[in-house]
């Protein structure tokens, strides 16, 4: 088996509220594999459909999503009001993640949490490479209800795959998200690296194409620092972010994951941008430094300040597509 391990070793401290602090924990080892071992695992779900983009981000590529005329990147669509019309948005960008459940005995220290990359053709861009990545912990508590967002049995899901509601069907549910949860941060462990072109068999010096197969599958698995002391406690529901620390260009890569997965101890989460819902209407025909479309732009990325960042919920609301029934790939570890 081929082991890549990426160490970084700093510290930091981050304050998360007024009256709160919380050690931001920037000692951190990442190792990535081509298969994972299962022992001690405590929570997982081992499927990945073979395609799909799903993908943490944090990308300067501006994009609108809108299927009509702009002299601008757009591609996709946007999002569609119940009386038909589709409002245009930008792309937003995301950091992913899993709720889960522990169902030990005993309360036992968190030691590594695997996710693994997806199948499609855009796994990693090419300005990821070696990027910084944090992982963020929640405790996750709260009687969640479902909001269908309008979208009952009897119509089409206003946003959502495949994204063409004019022409194609969109099951009705996949515009469906979680309300009522409440996500009380643990830790933010930042320090990891992702690998290198050469941890994939490459120099480090080439232009890799984002399909190309020696990057997809590979396992990632983060270590928690021994600093962290995360102690998981017997019938509680925890959640994990996966997040791009920086911004800049062509930065993302996917997760494996199952749109329709079954794990029935928790379900796909996201935090996108400054965490708007539904995102702020663009204006696809203007530029996107156009004033018009700072509210949009704006909005689609994260805040400059990492302190702020992380203090945007969570959710399983996301656009175009929901994380209510997705799972990730993943394996939590004592």
């Amino acid at each position: 088996m081929r082991i890549i391990i990426i160490t970084v070793f700093t510290a930091a401290t981050i304050s998360v509220s007024c009256s709160q602090k919380s050690n931001r924990i920037t000692s951190a080892t990442l190792i990535m594999s081509d298969s994972v071992a299962k022992d001690n695992v405590v929570a997982f779900f081992d499927q990945s459909s073979p395609g799909g983009n799903t993908s943490v981000s944090n990308d300067l590529d501006y994009n609108y999503k809108w299927s009509g005329q702009s002299p601008f990147t757009a591609s996709g669509f946007g999002y569609f009001t119940p009386d038909g019309h589709e409002i245009p948005y930008v792309k937003r960008n995301r950091d992913i993640g899993q709720t889960f459940t522990y169902k030990g005995k005993a309360p036992r220290k968190l030691k590594s949490i695997t996710v693994r990359l997806g199948f499609g053709d855009n796994v990693v861009r090419t300005g990821t490479y070696g990027q910084s990545i944090s992982i963020q912990l929640f405790e996750v508590s709260g009687k969640r209800t479902l909001n269908n967002n309008g979208s009952d049995s009897t119509k089409k899901a206003f946003h959502g795959y495949p994204h063409n509601r004019v022409e194609l069907d969109i099951p009705h549910e996949r515009d469906d998200f979680l309300e009522g949860i409440k996500f009380e941060m643990l830790a933010v462990m930042s320090g990891f690296k992702f690998p290198e072109k050469v941890d994939f068999g490459f120099d480090n010096s080439m232009n890799i194409d984002p399909d190309h197969q020696n990057l997809k599958g590979k396992y990632l698995n983060f270590i928690i620092p021994e600093q962290s002391q995360i102690i998981l406690e017997p019938t509680k529901e925890y959640a994990f972010l996966v997040m791009i620390d920086s911004i800049g260009e062509n930065r993302g890569f996917t997760l494996g994951n199952l749109m329709n997965g079954h794990y029935p101890g928790g379900f796909g989460i996201r935090r996108e941008g400054h965490g708007i819902f539904p995102p702020v209407t663009a204006y696809p025909e203007f530029n996107f430094n156009h004033p018009l479309n700072r509210p949009a732009v704006k909005t689609s990325l994260f805040p400059s300040d990492f302190k702020e960042r992380i203090l945007v919920p969570p959710g399983s609301n996301g656009y175009p597509d929901v994380d209510t029934y997705r799972d990730l790939e993943f394996y939590i570890k004592i």
